[in-house]
Formats: C-alpha cells, structure tokens, sequence
C-alpha cells in the first residue's frame, strides 16, 4: 500500500510500505479521508514524540472497512467508521482501572510513532469492536473526520467539566479544537461565550457556532477585556489554544470555585504566576483532558451531528486535496495561518 512516509526530519514522501493483514481484534480499513493536525507538523517538523522513520505519518481518517477479524463481531466490511486519533488496548490493566487511553505503555496514540498512520491508503485498527464509530448515512466523510480529534478532544473535555446552564465561559483559541469546543460549550448550556483569537475565518465560524463575544490579543490584555464585559471572572476557561502563558491568564480569569478545562497540546514550559493564583491558595479545578478514543464515545459525538443540522463541523476544512498525491500539500497546508483544517479525499 501506499502513503506518505516520513523519510527524515522535516522531509516526507510518498513510498509504498506493507499492508497489513488484521488480527483477531482488529480491522483493516480502506481510507476514504485523511486529516492534518499541528501534532503532525509537531511530530515531523521537532521530533515531539519519538517519531519512526520509514513509517506513514498522520492520526486522523475515517473509511470503509474492508476485512475484519476473527474475533470481530460489531464490524463487518462496507461498515463506514470514524477512526480515532487514539486507539487503547480494552484488554489491559490500565483500561480496568478506568484509564484505557494511557494503556499500550502511555501510548495508545501511535498512528505514525508505532505502527503506520493514517496518511495511507489503508489502516489496521486495533481493537477495532471497542473504538471504532460506525458514521450514520446522515453524516458525511467530511463532517465525521473531524470527530476523530478535533471534537472528540473538546467534547470529551467538556464532557468532564461540570458547569451551570447559563454559567460564562471563555474559550482561549478558535482554531479547530477550540471551535467545536465552542460549539459544545453552547449545546451544553453556556450563558455568554467569550472567544479568544484573531483568524478571521475563526472568528466568522466562532460567532456562527454559538461565540456571543469575540476577544482579539491584539486589543491588550484578555484577562482584562474579559473581566470589563463581563463585570468579572468567568465561571469556566476552556484552554484549546494558546501557549505555557495562557494557563495562567485562564487562572487569572476563572472565579474561585470555577473550572479550567485544558483541551490543548503544549510544547512550552507552563508557569502560572503566583498572583494569578493568589499564591497558590485560591481553590479552583484545572483538568487536562484528549480524545480518548472508544467506540461509546465517538457513537454520540456522530449521533449528534446527525441530530443536530445546526453545528457542521465540515465548515471548519478550509483546504481540501484529492487523492495519495495531496496528502503531503495536505501536512504542509497546516503551516499557512489562513487554514484551520486541511484534509485529503482518497478518491
């Protein structure tokens, strides 16, 4: 089969690598779309995590399944699937402890780092009963590779984030993950909606899905224009952006009591001033949350696009390519400010 292949630091090209044949648990799946996220250009570009070369890059698709496992029972093949940028090991000791996505050694996201990724013509899930969705007919490819981890990640953050309907909430980022956060936080009841960012089609698309304020860094301090309108802090912060700094603005922002959700990847030091966290004795909740894959999980993130007309993740793709000989512009759209997701269609 073929893929994009990182050959060395920065350098990625098509070459053709074996194709799998599935395990008892898994699947082997025809990609149908194929999604780009800075985590790859992380990954390809500084070696965030330990990288393989020889090995096809890329965490996000969705496809048709052509062969199943023996042991497979959920599946069969022309089931249409979101495949999830994680995929944990069900039958593992971590999993029984309630932390099925740090099972397989903490990694149970290693599309491209331990076994080939998603930028292929084909891919073999593990486990594939336990963390595959089956997309409904209503959805499309677009709209449902965008659950395999831009809303899965927000979702399932604010899936863990307990507010109020009609609690303030601020949203630090509206590049993907933070627009379907924004989008989540409005379906779960948030009063205002206050929007940090400054990419124009972040901010037409941020207003569309349920922003009531739109907050620009450019303007001065957000903490400050935040606290301004809203006569105070806010109930809840939602990091999907940002860099080490910004979760101390998010400490600086949320009440005493509130919640800090992180939905974000930093690749910075992060330091919180004692004075946003009035040295460290005001009482408030920070969690860290990613998509942690399962099949219970992505069913109701589909179910709700096909339910829900109002919220089309589709319109967040600003770059599509066609075919194996787009996937590597694909990766590198992901560097031009004017796109927020860039996917390819293996067609």
């Amino acid at each position: 089969m073929r893929g994009l292949i990182l050959i060395e630091q920065g350098r990625v090209a098509l070459g053709d690598r074996p194709t799998p044949r599935p395990g008892p648990y898994e699947a082997l799946i025809r990609v149908t779309a194929a999604a780009a996220c800075n985590t790859d250009l992380e990954i390809v570009e500084h070696f965030i995590m330990p990288p393989v070369q020889g090995r096809f890059i890329g965490h996000e698709c969705v496809g048709v399944i052509e062969e199943v496992g023996s042991e497979v029972s959920y599946f069969k093949p022309g089931d249409r699937v979101c495949v999830p940028a994680l995929t944990p090991e069900w039958r593992s000791i971590e999993a029984q402890q309630g932390w099925a996505t740090f099972s397989n050694g903490g990694m149970s996201f290693d599309w491209g780092l331990m076994r080939d990724g998603t930028f292929a013509e084909y891919v073999c899930c593990r486990d594939v009963d336990m963390n595959c969705g089956k997309i409904p007919d209503e959805v499309t490819d677009l709209q449902a590779v965008m659950v395999s981890d831009m809303i899965s990640t927000a979702w399932n953050g604010l899936d863990n984030t307990h507010f109020r309907l009609g609690d303030n909430v601020a949203v630090f980022g509206i590049g993907p993950v933070g627009l379907c956060a924004i989008a989540g936080v409005r379906r779960k009841g948030a009063g205002r909606i206050f929007a940090i960012g400054t990419n124009p089609k972040g901010i037409e698309l941020a207003l569309e899905f349920g922003a009531t304020d739109m907050i620009s860094y450019k303007e001065g301090d957000v903490v400050a224009q935040i606290r301004e309108k809203n006569g105070g802090p806010v109930d809840v912060s939602v990091l999907a952006g940002g860099n080490g700094s910004t979760v101390s603005q998010a400490y600086r922002l949320t009440r005493p009591g509130g919640q800090i959700c992180s939905v974000n990847a930093f690749y910075d030091d992060v330091v919180i001033s004692p004075g946003d966290w009035n040295s460290g004795m005001e009482t408030k909740q920070m969690t860290g949350y990613q998509n942690t894959g399962g099949r219970w999980m992505f069913e109701r993130y589909l179910n709700m696009l096909k339910y829900d007309k109002t919220f089309d993740p589709s319109k967040i793709i600003t770059h599509i390519n066609h075919g194996l000989e787009g996937l590597e512009e694909t990766l590198w759209n992901k560097k031009k400010r004017e796109c927020l997701k860039s996917v390819t269609i293996l067609d």
